[in-house]
């Protein structure tokens, strides 16, 4: 399981998007429990009490819940995520509830492939080859602090132009030794490396990450039925914001993080999901 990121979004004010946008379609299936617990993983239950008196989710404990389906976007446009909570007992919940954003390929975006160190990009000062655990850097200067906080990645075939045009960059690799040995610096890897790479090959650090992309984190007990929204903003350079596409974002799937790391019986209803393509008055 995925560990809980920091780097949490709060909720955004979202009527000057309104005011900006036409009526736009929801691109969540069933997000309002109408179809019983269609396209949903991991909702245990549809019950009555919903908004407006209609059905609604929910969950009684920890849960990972996921949509089935996956929904292209367009990644240069802004979205509006929306969902309705409440809690089902007298027990406050901690909820985190946003995006699982995928590339072109529907693979995962892991935060640390889209992560860079700012300027930290350098070369192999010598061949690396399929199953080393060792590599040697022309100049790792710059990765030390990353590594002294045990966050440090190292990514091959890395763009060095400022573009970041290499991201999302699957081919990286966790640093767990780093030293520098007669003018040249050597990096342990927690995994053996799965292709050859030549002397010279461009390399980069990157933060090391593992969480996903949450637009809502709360941990509230909601008496009644609360509306929260947040804006989903058009894709960043770099970086895996709470707020904003990754790069090469073009799929993704509604996730909800209920009642996490809770054990006390806490329950979670919710209802009214959707995901909206905000588009600007012509």
């Amino acid at each position: 399981m995925k560990r809980i990121s920091l780097f949490l979004a709060g909720v955004t004010t979202v009527a000057s998007i309104f005011a900006h946008a036409e009526e736009s379609k929801n691109l969540v299936v069933n997000g309002n429990a109408a179809d019983g617990l269609n396209n949903w993983k991991n909702i245990q239950k549809v019950v009555d009490g919903g908004p407006d008196g209609a059905k609604c989710f929910e969950v009684t404990g920890n849960a990972k819940v996921d949509s089935v389906a996956i929904i292209p976007v367009d990644p240069q446009s802004e979205y509006l995520f929306t969902g309705w909570f409440k809690s089902g007992n007298d027990k406050e919940n901690q909820i985190y509830a946003g995006l699982f954003l995928l590339d072109e390929n529907k693979r995962f975006i892991e935060p640390t492939s889209v992560s860079p160190l700012p300027q930290s990009e350098t070369a192999l000062a010598a061949e690396a080859k399929k199953g080393d655990t060792v590599i040697k850097i022309k100049d790792a200067s710059k990765w030390e602090p990353l590594f002294k906080n045990k966050r440090l990645t190292a990514v091959f075939d890395a763009d060095d132009s400022g573009e970041y045009k290499d991201l999302p960059n699957y081919k990286n690799y966790t640093v767990t030794k780093l030293e520098k040995k007669d003018g040249i610096w050597e990096a342990t890897i927690a995994k053996p490396i799965s292709a050859d790479f030549p002397a010279k090959t461009k390399i980069r650090a990157h933060y090391t990450s593992g969480h996903y992309m949450y637009t809502l984190s709360m941990k509230k007990k909601l008496a009644d039925w609360t509306k929260f929204s947040s804006a989903v903003k058009p894709e960043v350079k770099s970086g895996s914001p709470g707020n904003a596409f990754w790069p090469g974002t073009k799929y993704v799937q509604v996730l909800i993080l209920a009642n996490w790391g809770q054990k006390d019986g806490e329950i979670l209803q919710f209802s009214n999901l959707s995901l909206e393509k905000v588009e600007p008055k012509k």
